[in-house]
């Protein structure tokens, strides 16, 4: 299943951002909601170049080499517990 529309827009509405933009201002109980909404969200709903675009906009990481692994980074990176580790 591919999504009809992007996955930054797709994450903004799971957010309850108003835009895209939004997303970088999420405090850490937010990111926390949107890491755990990822984990219901296969890899597979997105292409690579979607999954590493929101890496790069949403943690400020670099490209994986799969969706999976991209997926799996942000969740990482977006959960506030993880961020002092990483």
């Amino acid at each position: 299943m591919i999504l009809e529309i992007g996955l930054l827009d797709a994450l903004a509405l799971i957010a309850g951002c108003g835009s895209v933009s939004d997303l970088r201002y999420l405090d850490g109980w937010q990111q926390e909601h949107l890491a755990r909404a990822l984990e219901k969200i296969p890899a597979g709903v997105a292409s690579l170049a979607e999954w590493n675009d929101a890496l790069a906009y949403l943690a400020r990481d670099s490209p994986q080499e799969t969706a999976e692994d991209a997926r799996e980074r942000l969740i990482r990176l977006l959960a506030p517990l993880n961020q002092a580790s990483d």
